[in-house]
C-alpha cells in the first residue's frame, strides 16, 4: 500500500534472545492478487532474490550456424521432488555487459521431472544465439503459489586450445532410453546409474584428436572410472566426443567429469564439469533394515559383473597330474591307450584328435565315465559349452561323482546362462561336500543375481576365508558391504560390516588393483555412516 511496515525477528537459544527490527516499504498494490504471468514479470524486475522455489541454472556454449555468434544452451532445474510433470510459468532475460537486454522469453509450459515416477527437479531447456561476450541471465519461475528467481553470470564463447576450439563440456543422466549419443544430455543430478558426457571440437585438426574420460571425487582427484573415447567426425572441421560411463557403483555425492583431449604430441585441453549422484530413489532391500522392518529375503539383489558369471574353462584343470591320475584309474585297461592318446592331443591343442581318441575309449560294457569327462573337457576347450555340459551330466549318470566334475559342469552352465540348473548343481555339490569351499564363490554370484543377497555375501565370506589371495573376491566383498549399507541392510552388524570392509579393502589395496580409488570411496561412505 506504499507505506513502510516494520518487520521484527527474535532468535532464542539457551536463554539468550536476539532481536532485530527493519522497516520494509511495500510498493503500491503489493497485496493485490496477481496472475502467474504478472507475478513472474514482477519477480524479474525486483533486485532481491526470491527463494520460495529453488532454482539451479547452467549455460553451455557451442559453435552455431551463424558466423560470429555462439549457440547458447540453457538448462534449469526447477524445484525438487516432483514425481510427475507440473505446469509452470516462467520468463528469463539475458543482459549484456552494459546492462542492455539482448534476449527475453516467457512461457507457460508443463515441465517433466528427470523421470516420471522418480522425484526430482523439473527440467527446463532453452536456447539462444549470442555474440561472444559476458552476460547476465535472470530467470523467474512460478509453480503453484511458489516463486523463485536466480541470476547467472556467464561467458558466451568457445574454449580456445591452439589450433582447435571446444564447446563447453556437458554432462547429464540418460534415462535408459538414450538412443542418440550425438545429442548432449544435460542435468546436474544423476539418478539412473549412468552419466552421459558430451563435448565438441572445432577446427581442421579436430578429427585427429582423442579423449580420455574420467570420473573423480574432486577436480584433480584420482580417477574412479576411466574410458578412452574416439572422435566422431561431423564434417571436415567438427568432431564430437560422446560417451556414457557407469556411476551405479558410486556412493551418493558430488563428483567431477574430467575430459583430457589430446593429439599425437600430447594433451591439448582438460575440461571439467561437476555433477551429483543421487541416493537410490527406491529401497530394494531385505532382511532386517536399520529401522527394524522385516522384508522378504528374496529382495536383496547385489551387483555382479557379467564377466564373473562366465568363468573361462581352464584346460590345465583337467590336465593337473593329481586330477588326471584319479580319472585315469577309472579307465578300463583295454581303453587306456586311447585315453592316453586323447590326453596327449588335448595337451598339445589338437582338439579334434583328442575328441576322437576319447570317444574310442568309450565302452558300452565297461565304465566309460572318465572318457566322458574328458570328452566334455575337450568340447569346453573349444567353446562348445552346451555339449560339454551334456557330456559331464552323462558322466555323472554313469557313476562318476567328484567335486571337480560338479565344478566344471556348473561353470559350463553359467557360461551358457543356464543359471537355474547351475544353481541346483552347485547346491547339490555343497550338500555332498560341505567342507569343500570351491563352490562358495560361484554359488554366491548366482544368489546375488537371484535376490538372495545375504546368503550370497556369507558364501563370499567363506570363499575369501579359504582364498586370502583372491583380490577380485575382496573387491567384490567391499562393494557388496557398501551396497547393503546403501539399502539399509547389514550382513552382521553395522560396526562388524565396516570392520570387514576395511579388512577386505586392505587385502585388495595391497595388490595395487586398478579399482583402488573406488574402494577408498566406498570406505569413506561406510565410515561416514558409523
Amino acid at each position: 500500500d506504499g507505506r513502510a511496515h516494520p518487520i521484527r525477528v527474535e532468535v532464542s537459544r539457551k536463554g539468550l534472545t536476539v532481536r532485530a527490527r527493519r522497516s520494509l516499504l511495500l510498493p503500491q498494490g503489493a497485496n493485490d492478487v496477481r496472475t502467474p504471468r504478472q507475478a513472474v514479470a514482477a519477480a524479474l524486475s525486483t533486485p532481491l532474490p526470491m527463494s520460495a522455489l529453488p532454482l539451479r541454472i547452467a549455460t553451455f556454449s557451442l559453435q552455431g550456424p551463424e558466423v560470429g555468434r555462439v549457440q547458447l544452451l540453457i538448462h534449469a532445474d526447477i524445484g525438487t521432488d516432483y514425481p510427475t510433470s507440473r505446469p509452470v510459468t516462467l520468463a528469463y532475460t539475458i543482459a549484456d555487459a552494459g546492462g542492455r537486454i539482448v534476449e527475453s522469453q516467457g512461457a507457460v509450459a508443463r515441465l517433466p521431472p528427470i523421470m516420471i515416477g522418480v522425484p526430482s527437479a523439473l527440467q527446463f531447456v532453452a536456447g539462444a544465439s549470442l555474440p561472444p561476450g559476458d552476460y547476465l541471465l535472470k530467470l523467474a519461475v512460478a509453480e503453484s503459489d511458489r516463486i523463485g528467481t536466480v541470476e547467472h553470470q556467464f561467458h558466451a564463447g568457445l574454449v580456445p586450445a591452439g589450433a582447435v576450439t571446444f564447446s563447453d563440456l556437458m554432462v547429464g543422466g540418460p534415462d535408459g532410453s538414450l538412443s542418440d549419443l550425438l545429442q548432449p544430455t544435460i542435468g546436474h543430478t544423476i539418478v539412473f546409474g549412468a552419466v552421459h558426457a558430451y563435448v565438441e571440437a572445432y577446427g581442421p585438426a579436430a578429427g585427429a584428436l582423442t579423449a580420455k574420460y574420467e570420473i573423480a571425487a574432486t577436480a584433480d582427484g584420482e580417477a574412479l572410472f576411466t574410458k578412452d573415447v574416439q572422435a566422431r567426425t561431423a564434417g571436415s572441421a567438427r568432431a564430437i566426443f560422446t560417451e556414457v560411463l557407469p556411476v551405479r557403483q558410486l556412493p551418493p555425492g558430488d563428483y567431477v567429469m574430467r575430459v583430457t583431449v589430446a593429439n599425437e604430441a600430447g594433451p591439448v585441453k582438460v575440461l571439467r564439469r561437476s555433477f551429483a549422484v543421487a541416493a537410490p530413489a527406491v529401497l530394494m532391500t531385505s532382511a532386517v533394515t536399520s529401522g527394524g522392518t522385516v522384508l522378504p529375503l528374496s529382495e536383496v539383489y547385489l551387483p555382479v559383473a557379467d564377466v564373473l558369471l562366465t568363468r573361462a574353462f581352464e584346460k590345465s584343470d583337467v590336465l593337473d597330474p593329481q586330477v588326471l591320475d584319479r580319472f585315469r584309474a577309472r579307465v578300463p585297461e583295454a581303453e587306456r591307450a586311447a585315453f592316453d592318446a586323447g590326453v596327449r592331443s588335448l595337451s598339445s591343442g589338437s582338439y579334434g584328435d583328442a575328441e576322437r581318441s576319447f570317444r574310442q575309449a568309450v565302452s558300452s560294457e565297461e565304465d566309460s565315465s572318465a572318457a566322458l569327462v574328458y570328452i566334455a573337457a575337450t568340447l569346453a576347450a573349444v567353446g562348445r559349452d552346451l555339449d560339454a555340459a551334456g557330456a559331464w551330466q552323462s558322466s555323472m549318470i554313469t557313476g562318476v561323482e567328484t567335486p571337480e566334475v560338479y565344478d566344471w559342469l556348473a561353470a559350463a552352465l553359467m557360461r551358457v546362462k543356464n543359471h537355474a540348473q547351475a544353481r541346483s548343481t552347485l547346491e547339490e555339490a555343497t550338500a555332498k561336500w560341505p567342507a569343500d569351499p570351491r563352490f562358495a564363490k560361484p554359488l554366491a554370484l548366482l544368489y546375488a543375481t537371484l535376490g538372495q543377497g545375504l546368503q550370497a555375501f556369507r558364501l563370499l565370506e567363506r570363499h575369501i576365508d579359504a582364498h586370502k589371495d583372491d583380490s577380485e573376491a575382496m573387491l567384490l566383498g567391499v562393494e557388496w558391504i557398501y551396497q547393503l549399507a546403501v539399502m539399509g541392510v547389514t550382513a552382521h552388524s553395522g560396526a562388524e560390516d565396516v570392520k570387514l570392509a576395511h579388512e577386505y579393502a586392505d587385502g585388495y589395496l595391497k595388490t595395487n588393483g586398478p579399482r583402488a580409488a573406488l574402494v577408498r570411496q566406498w570406505l569413506d561412505y561406510l565410515d561416514k555412516r558409523r
